[in-house]
């Protein structure tokens, strides 16, 4: 199976505080075709980094509420977790997300 930027999966993810887990929505960002691939936590918990990215168009992806991206949370997920997909963000969601983390990873040289 290979993923496209923008999916949004429903992944069980292990947390060292609860035993086998929960349930979570991600974002795609990235499957380059192996076991795994890069995402960013989806979360309705409101946020104030500017680094949260909040979807617009929630339903479309699938979620039950409005939910936000955390653009600097990102992590490497196995595939074998995802127990189904959710749905896709939109083009101005998706796009928003990209500007993000296009901010969020701009090198500065230094001083």
């Amino acid at each position: 199976m290979i993923l496209e930027p923008g999916e949004v999966v429903l992944i069980r993810i292990d947390f060292n505080q609860t035993p086998g887990g929960k349930l979570r929505p991600a974002a795609v960002l990235l499957d380059t075709g192996d076991d795994d691939f890069v995402a960013a936590p989806v979360t309705s918990s409101f946020r104030t980094s500017r680094f949260d990215v909040p979807i617009s168009e929630w339903q479309a992806a699938g979620l039950n509420t409005n939910s936000t991206i955390r653009a600097h949370k990102l992590t490497v997920l196995a595939k074998a977790e995802i127990v189904r997909q959710l749905g896709r963000l939109t083009a101005p969601d998706l796009r928003a997300l990209a500007e993000t983390l296009r901010h969020a990873f701009t090198l500065k040289p230094g001083p």
